[in-house]
This record gives structure tokens, sequence and C-alpha cells, in this order.
């Protein structure tokens, strides 16, 4: 679902996508929507009572305010206005506080700086390792309480095949710095697909349609750029692919495929790419997933399982490729998916529902299919999905936490877990304070689920609390943020696909319409706690949680009530909390 506003002057210069577009990098100027650039976030949200400073070279348009009006022009207007003593107060200004930065959160250092991504596996010790090791505890027995302390250490490292597979970045693999961070990689295709454009009477409450497949494809474009800029490195040739077709999911599929694949000059440069990415919103993540499903059927792009896809018959003749070529990286930017349907109250509300089921097309009623995962368009999405895993595609989900449209749980996809999929969460600077309890307990949740653990439902269970309200933004301001385009860059560029054998992604049923009871919160979150490899990853986050939990003062009701519902946080075990000691 599109929610998003637009000038007539930009919707006038939206490109025509019937053409192709290639860029080749060159100092010629190349004009692009504006992104907002995010500052470098070193850590996730500080648990502090005052904001975080705002850097001094951030660029960021804020919007005008009193304090902006020339003085000279604000002390003509105080001389107007008649006052019986003029007062020295008055003629001292305040300074405009400065806006929160929006943030893309876990942080690259948290996810894949810290455990259990910042450290190798280690391959299993073998039968014979195992045989010396057992005959040498029995013929040195002297040596038998420090052989247990060593065996039971090794027990605590051992790496389950979900850990092994886990992406981690070159740094940690030993092949850091290297002298092409590309590592080969000269050219790029970027694939952009729109969400779901709703009709004239739901804009009203949604907004209007403004995020195009161009906004993100230019969004890859100018994270590709500083990418190259922070390096000191220069890609040989960028190729944009905007697809653009409205109507229902099978029917867009058609559609763009068609468009893709029928046009000569895209597809010749799509054969050559080392690279290829795909930005999408809303429906447009399930429409790109089925796309990339087809484009692996037909042998159009080369993966792990495919690598002998064909080749243009003009680039073996001319010697420019070779017979035999690597598999291509490949990274799919999923940004407020609705993966699993839209939030649960706008199919029961009174005021939406009955101008989504009398006015707006099929395409919109389609979207609520999702909500139950044993639909049959959610399962052909699914299937879709497997597919896209098993090859090697990498994935990324990133929700808002003010969305207003898609719940948490549909944006991160939490039904659905594999070692490719990483997940993230937008926090717009106007919505939340950075010091929220709520807003790092969320962080929190989805670096449980990045380390390949269960959240025990509680992403799903704190999904309505942080809805935005229907004449909100949250849906639609993620694609306007470049570290959301930065992240999917440094995912595919700055990793590897994991190591070890194929893991197979684990799906779980999920219904939306099905209520909930929430004081299954409190249960959840103490299992959470209990949990031993929870808290020995994060034993630090948690105990910080419950530091941060008396300082919390939620201003509504509801959380209000929500604050009750996580009071086990204060009630730590005596095990997590000397786990966090040991670490000081």
């Amino acid at each position: 679902m599109e929610v998003m506003e637009i000038d007539d002057d930009e919707a006038a210069s939206e490109p025509n996508s019937s053409a192709p577009t290639a860029t080749q990098p060159s100092p010629t100027p190349v004009t692009k929507p504006p992104i907002r650039a995010q500052p470098n976030i070193g850590s996730e949200i500080p648990l502090s009572s005052s904001p975080p400073p705002k850097k001094s070279d951030d660029k960021r348009p804020s919007m005008p305010r009193a304090a902006n009006i020339p003085e000279t022009v604000a002390n003509d207007v105080l001389k107007r206005q008649p006052s019986p003593s003029p007062s020295k107060k008055s003629s001292v200004k305040t300074p405009a506080s400065p806006p929160l930065p929006n943030l893309v959160l876990p942080s690259w250092y948290d996810t894949f700086q810290t455990l259990p991504r910042s450290t190798v596996p280690r391959d299993p010790p073998s039968a014979l390792s195992k045989t010396l090791q057992f005959v040498s505890g029995v013929l040195f027995s002297r040596d038998e309480a420090t052989s247990n302390k060593g065996k039971g250490r090794a027990k605590e490292t051992v790496y389950l095949p979900y850990d092994r597979a886990l992406p981690r970045t070159w740094d940690v693999l030993g092949g850091g710095n290297p002298v092409d961070v590309l590592r080969g990689c000269k050219r790029v295709v970027i694939i952009g697909v729109h969400g779901w454009f709703p009709g004239t009477v739901l804009r009203t409450f949604a907004g209007e349609p403004t995020g195009t497949s161009s906004k993100f494809v230019n969004g890859i474009v100018d994270a590709l750029d500083s990418f190259q800029e922070q390096h000191k490195i220069k890609l040989d040739k960028v190729t944009k692919i905007p697809l653009e077709g409205e109507g229902t999911i099978s029917r867009r599929v058609e559609r763009l495929y068609e468009n893709l694949v029928g046009n000569k000059k895209w597809m010749e440069d799509l054969y050559d790419a080392d690279a290829i990415f795909i930005a999408t919103h809303s429906q447009g993540s399930v429409v790109s997933t089925h796309i990339l499903d087809r484009l692996i059927a037909d042998r159009h792009i080369r993966t792990a399982l495919n690598a002998d896809a064909s080749v243009p018959a003009s680039g073996i003749a001319s010697g420019s490729i070779p017979l035999v070529r690597p598999p291509q990286r490949i990274c799919c930017l999923a940004l407020c998916g609705i993966h699993l349907g839209p939030l649960r109250y706008l199919s029961t509300s009174s005021l939406v529902q009955p101008y989504i089921q009398y006015f707006e097309s099929t395409a919109a009623r389609e979207l609520f299919e999702f909500q139950n995962t044993e639909s049959a368009i959610s399962r052909d999405y699914v299937r879709a999905l497997r597919s896209v895993l098993n090859h090697g595609i990498k994935m990324i989900y990133i929700a808002s936490l003010t969305d207003q449209v898609v719940g948490l749980y549909s944006g991160l996809f939490t039904s659905v877990s594999h070692p490719l999929i990483l997940r993230a969460l937008y926090i717009d600077g106007d919505a939340y304070h950075s010091s929220d309890f709520l807003s790092n307990l969320l962080v929190l949740l989805i670096r449980i689920r990045n380390a390949g653990l269960s959240d025990g439902g509680l992403l799903t269970h704190l999904s309505e609390v942080t809805a935005g309200s229907l004449n909100g933004i949250g849906h639609s301001t993620p694609y306007e943020e470049r570290a959301t385009y930065s992240l999917a860059v440094n995912y595919l560029f700055l990793t590897d696909s994991g190591s070890g054998a194929q893991v197979e992604p684990v799906e779980e049923p999920f219904n939306a319409l099905a209520e909930r009871n929430d004081y299954e919160i409190p249960w959840a979150l103490r299992d959470l706690i209990a949990n031993d490899r929870v808290s020995d990853l994060f034993s630090d986050e948690i105990v910080a949680l419950r530091d941060a939990f008396r300082d919390w003062h939620p201003k509504t009701t509801i959380l209000r009530d929500v604050k009750k519902k996580l009071q086990p946080i204060q009630r730590l075990s005596s095990t997590l909390t000397a786990a966090h000691t040991s670490r000081l």
C-alpha cells in the first residue's frame, strides 16, 4: 500500500517506464529525489532522558519555524504590537530545539559486530579428534578436571546449522579491507517496483500515491554513490529499471515481468550484471518476490543453484562474457511490505471497510487475504519466497514504527525465519523520543530475530500499540530515508551469504484476525528472559531495559496498560544478572 504525497510538478516529471535507462558513472550530475541522510548511529537508541544532540553537519531541511523569521521583520512586528511595558525577557530569543534524527535500527554494529555474527563458526570436531581427546583424558587423569572444563566451554560455543548460515562481514571472516571491496563487481542493475495505489476515496485516509518505482531506484543509486565515495571505488555501469503497473498481484506480476523480459536492453544488462538490487514497497514486496521467482525459473539470473544460466549469444560471440560465470549477488529491499496483510482493525473498521468493500478495486480487497497464512494467495507467496531464499537471495524487511496501514509483524514478516532475512525498524524522529523504553524493547526484539531466535510473539502483541493514525504518513516515510537503501548496499557488498549446509525457511501459521490475549505479554516476556541463548547474547541489553523501565512514563491509556504487562522486565534471574556483571 502506498501512503504518500506528491507535488503536481513531480507527478508531471515521472519517467516513462517503457524506455530503458542506463547510467555510466561520470561527473555529470544526475537529478534524484531528495533522500534524507541519517546520522551515523553506532549503537541502539541511547537509554537516557535527553534527546541526542544534533550533529553540526546535519543537512536535513527543517520545517519552517517562528524562529526562522528574519530579525528585522520580527522586530518590526514587535514594535507594532501594543505593550504596557517592555520586558527584557521578551527580547531574548529562545533557540528552536533541533529535530530528532530519523533512525534505522538495529545499527550495523549491533547486528554484525556483536554475537552471534561477530565470530567465525568452527567446524565440528571429527570422529578422530573426539577419539584422541577421549584417550588423552583416560591416560592423563591428572588433567581430567582441565579437560572437562574445556569440553564444557566447547559445548557452549557449538554453532547450530542456523548460526553457521547467518551472513557475516568480510572483516569477521578474515577478508577485511580488501583492495577491491566490491570483490569483482563492476556492473549493477537496480529494479524498482512500486506498491498499490489507493483509489480516490481511500486517499482521504491513506494519502496521495507518491512512491514510484523511479523513487526507489534512485534511492539505491544514491546509496551506491555514497558507498563508492566512502570506499574510493568506481562501478563501470549502473542500469536503472523502474517497473510500473497497477492491478492485482497476479496481474502485476504478469505485466511487469513481460515489460522486463520484453526490453532487449534491460535483459542484456541483467545478464551482464554482477549484482542486482530490487527496491520495493508495500504490495510491491509480494510482486517483487514473484518476479524474482520467475526470473530464477526462466534462468534469466544466475544463482548458486543455477550458475550455468544462459547468457546472450552476442556476449559470448564478442568474447566479453565467459561461458562460465559466477552467481550474481542479489538483494531485495522490502519497505513496509504487506506480507501478512494490513492491520487487523482495518478489516473491521466501520470507517474504512465500507469504502474498501464498495469503492476500492479488487487489488485492495486482495491484500486482506494475506492476513491468514492458510489462504491460497498467501501460500503461493510463501512458495515463491522459499524458492528465492533457497537460491541464496538476500532479503531485507524494514517496518515503520508508526505505520498506519501495515503492522510491525507484517512489515517484518515475523511468521517466516531464514538466515538470509535481515530485519530492521524505521523510527521517525518526530514519532518517538530517543529514550523511549518501548522503542528500545522493539529494537532488541528485532536483534533477537536477526540472531535466529524467537521473540515469543511479542512483536505481534506490540504491533497495534505502535500503529499510527489513519491520517498519518508512517507507511510512506521509510522510502524517503537514505539509511534504508544504504543498509541494502552494505548487506550485499560487505557480507557473505553464510556458510555450512543450506537451511530451509521455516514458516509458522498466522492469522491476524484471531483474537489475541494481551495478558500473554508478561508470560511471553518472562519466557524470553529465561531463554538461555537470549540471556547469553543479550544480557547487557536486557539489564539496560530493566534500568530504563522505571523512567518510562507513557502518556496514553493503552501504553500505560502495556507498561503493566511488561513488569516482568524488572525481575531478572540471578543467572542473567551474573552474566551481565561478568562482562563489566
